[in-house]
């Protein structure tokens, strides 16, 4: 089993090279567009506790102006998806003359809070769920958005309270605030031992987003945090659980660090889906800057660029690739860093396990995937197969990119489309070269990986 994959490890690299520009500049194919009619006249029924102008504002069809079938169905899942509405028909009907039609909107609404189930998973935190949210949407029939959540996962606990007021001022910007109070928990590789430390991290944060048109490639927030770090790290758990004292390196001074920080990001999405994309793109550059001038601790910025490619090959099977790059003050603390490894990183190796000591300023990883049906029977991508290679190397200056060094995963998984829950993930990976000891890892988390 070593030579063999001893021997894979070499033209693995050159098929996920391979893959990776295929994706990339694959030609684009072009449809006929489909012939549209022209808006007559636009009318809304249903909504005697929202406001007109609020459900007009998820609409993207305008009188006098050309619509088809694909856009009526657009406007109808945007107007599905604020949650104001239990059920949303748009309805084409013919116009006074050939060629024009009347549009008609009927709206079912929610008259009370609801209770909501939600799951997913980021890098920092991996898995969560939120066993518990109350929604307060569409408050005074205004399209004001207000909910509370519990989050519960697998290295973060806590709450947070979200307002947002879609179309600020009638523009295309979205303003949000939200207050949250995380418990995080963060691991630390040290000769082969393992440690945990646990993060305390609670505040506001204020955001700007746009929603369509040019604006809604951009955002811009602020946030005011404290961050309460233990001074104490562990080993193990239950009776055989000790401590011991935080290294140096890992220590801030203070009981409490106040972070005020500005995040800027600029995004573009063009996937076919959210959930299970077969198409499209997805990219994102991030700008976040610490300031002591603001009231930090500490200054320091974080850099990341994260592009992902989505590729129909044959049929139901689909190619998916993604490359991320980061990089991080020396002087930010630890928990602002990156780590390598892990189910929502990279395959193959235990959580965190290729990370340096105190996490790493500089990160660049890379994965590619071929994800397809694993029955004809269930639709929507209930059951999906797939095959993956992972690559990635964290680093510290003085320390420069090498490839030498850089460690990979291969293997195969299953995802199942469970009710509430989501997308259950669950994947068999093998580090490359093997290392030989126990070979294969088993990762269990939530939704794609990317």
């Amino acid at each position: 089993m070593k030579n063999i994959k001893n021997f894979m490890n070499q033209p693995l690299r050159k098929i996920i090279a391979t893959l990776l520009a295929f994706f990339i500049f694959s030609p684009l194919l072009f449809a006929q567009s489909p012939a549209s009619l022209i808006v007559e006249s636009i009318g809304i029924e249903g909504n005697s506790k929202t406001k007109t102008h609020v459900i007009q504002n998820y609409l993207t069809i305008v009188e006098g102006q050309p619509v088809t079938r694909q856009q009526l169905a657009a406007d109808r899942f945007r107007l599905l998806q604020t949650h104001f509405f239990k059920d949303v028909e748009v309805l084409i009907t013919p116009g006074s003359e050939k060629g024009l039609a009347n549009v008609t909107v009927k709206v079912t609404e929610r008259k009370w809070p609801f209770f909501q189930f939600k799951s997913g998973f980021n890098e920092l935190d991996g898995w969560y769920i939120s066993p518990l949210g109350l929604r307060f949407d569409n408050i005074f029939g205004r399209g004001n958005i207000l909910g509370l959540e519990l989050l519960i996962g697998d290295r973060v606990s806590g709450t947070r309270l979200e307002y947002i007021r879609p179309f600020l001022f009638g523009t295309e910007y979205d303003f949000g605030i939200q207050f949250f109070g995380y418990t995080r928990e963060f691991l630390h590789f040290f000769s082969n031992d393992r440690f945990s430390q646990q993060i305390d991290d609670n505040g506001v944060q204020i955001q700007l987003s746009g929603n369509s048109g040019l604006a809604q490639y951009f955002s811009a927030a602020f946030v005011a945090e404290n961050v309460i770090a233990d001074t104490f790290l562990t080993m193990g758990s239950g009776d055989n659980e000790r401590r011991f004292d935080v290294p140096g390196f890992l220590s801030v001074p203070g009981d409490t660090q106040e972070i005020r920080r500005f995040v800027l990001a600029a995004t573009v999405d063009t996937r076919d889906q959210k959930l299970n994309p077969a198409s499209g793109w997805w990219g994102r550059l991030s700008l976040d800057q610490s300031s002591k001038e603001l009231g930090s601790f500490a200054s320091y910025f974080r850099l990341t660029a994260d592009i992902r490619r989505y590729q129909p090959l044959w049929k139901k099977l689909v190619g998916a690739a993604r490359l991320r790059w980061g990089k991080v003050s020396d002087s930010a603390p630890f928990y602002e860093k990156f780590y390598l490894g892990g189910p929502n990183s990279l395959r193959g190796y235990e959580d965190r396990s290729l990370t340096p000591a105190g996490y790493a300023a500089n990160i660049a990883q890379g994965s590619a995937e071929l994800r397809f049906p694993l029955s004809r029977r269930l639709r929507d991508g209930r059951l999906i197969g797939v095959l993956f290679y992972d690559a990635g190397f964290a680093w510290n200056d003085p320390e420069k990119f090498d490839f030498s060094r850089l460690k990979s995963g291969v293997g195969f998984g299953v995802r199942i489309r469970l009710p509430i829950a989501g997308l259950l993930r669950l994947d068999f990976a093998y580090p490359l070269p093997a290392n030989g000891n126990d070979d294969l890892r088993v990762h269990l988390s939530l939704g794609h990986t990317f």
